[in-house]
């Protein structure tokens, strides 16, 4: 089967990381594969990188009668089974586009969020016919406010991330030595594309807040608000504390470094970060947005990890402060934790599942 993925996405973030694994996976399991995105950019080095076929036509936004007829007519010649829209400002020209070559319709959506513009829920009503999201709480969101799409039309399909690779011994030596750290350091991470959506400004002030002895925050990323947060850091009196890593290619690698990750986020469907730490060992700090519960579970000692209410900087400090005292003083908990957490993502985000998941939404007809 054929299979067009279209991305509009002009950086690297856990939903290009999505796309890449599917289409990795589908590619393997003898399906052909062209992604939709923007030529050169990090997106397409990306994908051919790892023999993903791209092609830099693709939709323009809903005022764009340029670029969508032009991804239409593009569309009709590659002749695709199944289009899978990733890029929510595209639905309406991509499903436009995808009905018109006669191929099955898909978009997979990695936020809370559900269609407000005239546009895209005609588009929707029109032209998707099956919509994958990442969470329970996406599902329910459709459900009682686009309760118009059809509920058995909206699929439930669980990120899927592989193992780490990564030693965790060595690859704290390694960060620590990159950041100068001494060796009984408290590392803490936050990790994603730098946008308010992210909450770095929240994981600063709980990190301020936490008053830790011996700690480090360490950032990986980089965005449009990457110099308010580091003014922020200054003013706080913790710019010494914080280590900005700025974009990385070997984000597992830093992740299993560190003691803890905390996810600050305003807006998730499942952070594919937040995943990737479970993996690699680390436990999580997580604010209370879609999927969190799903990953760590109950709030409880089967937990790896600890969650607090959203945008609630107070209840990360004291979060962030438990975990430090848990793992600092008991190396025994750090490793059952560890356990635990890359325990957890063999059980429930395999990429094998999810990839086969995937495949029978895109072509169930």
């Amino acid at each position: 089967m054929k299979l067009v993925i279209q991305n509009s996405a002009r950086v690297w973030g856990g939903n290009e990381k999505w796309m890449l694994t599917v289409a990795a996976g589908l590619l393997a399991r003898g399906h052909d594969v062209v992604v939709s995105c923007r030529a050169g950019g990090e997106v397409a080095r990306r994908l051919e990188g790892q023999g993903i076929r791209v092609s830099p036509v693709r939709p323009g936004v809903l005022l764009d009668l340029v670029h969508g007829p032009a991804f239409a007519r593009w569309l009709r010649g590659e002749r695709p089974d199944a289009v899978l829209l990733t890029s929510w400002k595209s639905t309406f020209w991509g499903a436009r586009a995808g009905r018109r070559a006669a191929a099955s319709v898909v978009v997979r959506l990695g936020i809370v969020r559900a269609p407000a513009r005239a546009a895209v829920r005609l588009a929707f009503r029109r032209w998707v016919d099956a919509v994958i999201v990442n969470s329970v709480e996406i599902r329910q969101l459709w459900e009682s406010h686009v309760a118009w799409f059809p509920a058995e039309r909206i699929h439930v399909v669980l990120n899927g991330v592989p193992q780490a690779s990564a030693h965790r011994a060595a690859a704290a030596a390694r960060l620590r030595g990159e950041i100068a750290a001494a060796e009984d350091t408290f590392i803490v991470c936050g990790a994603g594309h730098v946008s308010r959506r992210k909450g770095f400004d929240i994981l600063l002030d709980a990190f301020a807040r936490a008053a830790l002895p011996d700690a480090l925050l360490v950032i990986v990323g980089s965005g449009p608000i990457l110099g308010e947060l580091q003014r922020q850091a200054e003013a706080a009196g913790i710019g010494g504390r914080v280590c900005w890593l700025g974009q990385r290619g070997d984000v597992g690698e830093v992740l299993a470094g560190c003691d803890l990750f905390v996810l600050s986020s305003r807006n998730e469907g499942m952070a594919n970060v937040m995943l990737e730490a479970l993996a690699a060992g680390t436990p999580v700090v997580a604010a209370d947005v879609s999927g969190v519960r799903t990953a760590l579970g109950p709030d409880d000692a089967s937990s790896p990890g600890w969650i607090v209410p959203p945008e609630d900087p107070a209840a990360m400090a004291s979060a962030i402060r438990n975990a430090a005292g848990r793992l600092r003083g008991d190396p025994g908990a750090a490793a059952g934790l560890a356990a635990l957490a890359r325990r957890r993502v063999e059980e429930r985000f395999g990429v094998e599942r999810m990839v086969a998941e995937v495949e029978a939404v895109l072509f169930a007809g």
